[in-house]
């Protein structure tokens, strides 16, 4: 019982009525005394307690982390002609191929710096910084051709493997079809985009070391041969560009790796490191004499220098200027190729696909 309804209270008349002093009572009356008020406190805490652990719990996970919105930011694209000198920046960037056995769809040639592979066919990347910043850091990797001569030209997959009909492109976005690197990593940025005439590349995040290890470990792989022909690498060598980057897209470290795409990578590495063991011991001051080889002449029986006219539906401009630049190089190679023997009618065709493309009629 409350103390308030033990004893009898009474207020001045001349201030309050009757009526004002009963309703005062009645609130008075409900206030619960001490002992009841801790007891109340003390249920009401536990409750709201596991409540507010449960709906944190709910919140947990439902978000996994959080992150900084300057984390999200993307690196630019980048259009220039980039540099493929080594520079390991103020961190001491770090790239290694992981060593690998013989049974591997993939080698690695030390003295080349090169890697042989097959198309298809992932393969680990490991990279180490010193001295890590704290703010967000990016793996840029950009194919660039590795003749001077090619460096201005961009790095695309050929006609038949961009199809979305083919085998690696199943379930993969029509942005990523394009480029001819991809990586495992699911936060993996497809820079760039071919239809605007940019240099494509990958971008991924650089996340830290795991316990126990110094370096952090990456998947990619190649989708396109260095045999496809245009608008694909066409037969010229290329070489893999990895580059530390902030959010800004400036570069921190720079490391390059030559690559060769091919179907017997073991075979063709073998032969490279060969030719560049003769190279090597060439004595200092010499030169090593070429003998001109003499072209053979082609049979004309064996040629097929009959002109065929065909009709084609191609959907898409891009895709018809597409085929009409392979033809004009397949047409150009023929005619290197034969030369004066029967080389009249490469060249007659060759005329005719340069009017097409001088003077398009695509609408």
């Amino acid at each position: 019982m409350n103390k308030c309804e033990s004893e009898v209270m009474s207020f001045p008349s001349d201030i309050l009525s009757q009526e004002e002093q009963d309703e005062i009572l009645r609130e008075i009356s409900d206030i619960p005394d001490v002992n009841e008020m801790v007891h109340i406190l003390s249920n009401n805490s536990n409750i709201n307690g596991e409540n507010d652990f449960n709906e944190e719990k709910e919140y947990k996970d439902k978000i996994v982390i959080v992150v900084p919105a300057n984390e999200h930011s993307i690196p630019p694209i980048i259009s220039n002609i980039l540099s493929n000198e080594e520079y390991p920046g103020p961190f001491e960037f770090e790239v290694d191929i992981c060593p690998n056995g013989s049974k591997n769809p993939w080698v690695y040639s030390p003295p080349l710096n090169k890697i042989f592979m097959d198309m298809n066919s992932p393969f680990p990347v490991d990279f180490k910084i010193k001295n890590r910043p704290q703010n967000s850091l990016f793996i840029r990797v950009t194919p660039v051709y590795s003749l001077p001569q090619h460096s201005q030209d961009f790095v695309y997959r050929c006609i038949n493997h961009e199809h979305p009909m083919e085998t690696s492109n199943r379930n993969v976005k029509e942005n990523v079809r394009q480029h001819i690197i991809r990586c495992s990593n699911s936060s993996a940025i497809y820079l760039g985009d071919k239809e605007k005439s940019q240099r494509l590349s990958v971008a991924i995040p650089l996340s830290l070391p795991q316990s126990g290890t110094e370096s952090v470990r990456e998947m990619f792989q190649f989708v396109c041969k260095n045999s496809c022909p245009t608008p694909g690498m066409n037969r010229r060598p290329i070489e893999a560009i990895f580059t530390l980057e902030d959010v800004s897209g400036h570069v921190l470290g720079r490391q390059t790796l030559r690559v060769r795409i091919c179907s017997c990578p073991k075979r063709d590495k073998e032969k490279e490191e060969k030719e560049h063991s003769d190279n090597t011991r060439l004595p200092r001051g010499k030169k090593r004499k070429v003998e001109k080889s003499e072209k053979k002449p082609v049979a004309s029986s064996d040629v097929d220098n009959k002109e065929y006219k065909l009709t084609l539906n191609i959907v898409g401009k891009h895709n018809a200027q597409q085929v009409l630049k392979y033809s004009h190089d397949l047409m150009a190679g023929e005619y290197i190729r034969h030369g004066s023997n029967g080389g009249e009618v490469y060249k007659n065709c060759l005329n005719g696909i340069n009017n097409l493309m001088i003077f398009p009629t695509l609408k």
